[in-house]
């Protein structure tokens, strides 16, 4: 969960508009925990709480579900989230806060913490897949960071907003046992969690864990062996007339925090303390790889795409459609070719085509300089063509004309 003083540390020199009980406004149009912003921190699916926002598309549309794996082979596939351009192709992962503590180093994804002398206590890492996912398998080969009390790794399904979440953590006191756990709504159950030992140090070497989430249950399996079953039938509340099982889409994350100099009393019990640190210390989590199998039934699932999204950082507006562009040109058939430019000089414009092989193509050009205008046309090796033009400066008018090769044409003004 992101406390507001990290959240405040993390902004750097970005540009933010206190909020507390009020909406936003078209130039800082996401609101987050008390503030609005245009930046991913604020804006991505999750974060973004939508009800305090400026209107109901400004924070990002949920990314969807990828089946795919990442080996953390490329630098990019974990960006710090003020990079992050809103594009889940080309940055699988984000790294939640500044400093940014996270690197793919040697072919493995690596947390960090470190010791941070104003706070007397360790600043870890948060970092948080660009992909949704609403049911399915998530499976993840760790090496902990539990190699001293106090440490404590995470391995996470979350969604933010509403506060549901699965996850395997482990902490420093106990490097040979695992705790499986869940939330609905961010209500603390201790009844909730169940360890297990896995039978030797989990810092000491890679094991793989298996979160495997459906609508009806839960499912924690290390190294191919089923360690819990939750079902969501054994969660409803008599008194509430609720299951509280954690049913809302959200984000794959892993971090490293200190939980043994965390000031709380229960944290640092569970997880040991006092944490230790000297000026050197550094603590690390590291990841090999990950793999997501999406819930065809339940996930807005994307195909892979190499393609990239293009848009100017002057504008928020024409950075959220570029992003939601790119998702929905994956879902053309395979051999498309996509070219999309987006700018910003004042006035806006953004020119897109898109085909493939079976002779479909479409052409789109909106552009804004004062007046308004938008240009558009599809057409397929079948004949049929469709023409649109709309267009505002000062007067307006619309212009479609409907064609086929049958002959037929209707022109409406």
């Amino acid at each position: 969960m992101y406390k507001l003083a990290a959240l405040v540390a993390a902004l750097g020199s970005m540009a933010v508009f206190a909020m507390a009980d009020s909406t936003c406004n078209e130039f800082s149009p996401c609101y987050r925990e008390g503030y609005c912003d245009a930046g991913p921190m604020f804006c991505m699916w999750g974060l973004c709480n939508e009800s305090k926002s400026y209107n109901s598309t400004s924070c990002w549309p949920a990314e969807g579900c990828v089946n795919d794996t990442t080996d953390f082979t490329s630098s990019s596939d974990v960006v710090p989230i003020k990079s992050y351009t809103g594009n889940p192709n080309t940055n699988p992962f984000v790294s939640i806060f500044e400093p940014n503590n996270a690197a793919v180093e040697d072919g493995k994804l690596v947390l960090t913490m470190n010791y941070d002398k104003s706070q007397d206590k360790g600043f870890g890492t948060t970092v948080s897949a660009s992909n949704t996912i609403h049911y399915g398998k998530v499976t993840a080969r760790i090496k902990t960071a539990a190699i001293a009390k106090g440490t404590v790794t995470a391995f996470i399904i979350r969604n933010d907003q509403t506060g549901d979440e699965i996850d395997f953590e482990w902490v420093g006191k106990s490097p040979n046992l695992v705790e499986t756990n869940f939330f609905y709504h961010d209500i603390l159950d201790y009844g909730n969690s169940a360890y297990f030992n896995i039978g030797n140090d989990s810092s000491a070497d890679y094991h793989e864990y298996t979160i495997d989430w459906t609508p009806d249950s839960v499912t924690w399996i290390v190294d191919g062996v089923s360690l819990r079953t939750l079902l969501r039938k054994d969660t409803y509340d008599s008194d509430d007339k609720v299951y509280k099982f954690p049913a809302s889409a959200g984000r794959v994350g892993f971090s490293i925090w200190d939980g043994g100099n965390s000031g709380a009393e229960g944290t640092a019990s569970w997880a040991g303390t006092p944490t230790p640190w000297t000026s050197s210390t550094v603590y690390k989590m590291y990841v090999d790889s990950i793999t997501i199998e999406c819930n065809a039934n339940t996930n807005p699932i994307v195909p892979v795409s190499s393609e990239s999204a293009s848009a100017s950082e002057s504008s928020t507006t024409i950075s959220s459609m570029s992003s939601s562009k790119v998702a929905s040109s994956t879902t053309l058939v395979e051999s498309s070719i996509i070219s999309e430019i987006a700018s910003n000089d004042g006035g806006s414009s953004i020119s897109e085509v898109a085909s493939n092989d079976d002779g479909s193509s479409v052409s789109e050009t909106v552009s804004n300089d004062a007046g308004s205008s938008v240009s558009e046309t599809v057409s397929n090796d079948a004949g049929s063509s469709v023409s649109e033009t709309v267009s505002n400066d000062a007067g307006s008018s619309v212009s479609e004309t409907v064609s086929n090769d049958a002959g037929s044409s209707v022109s409406e003004t």
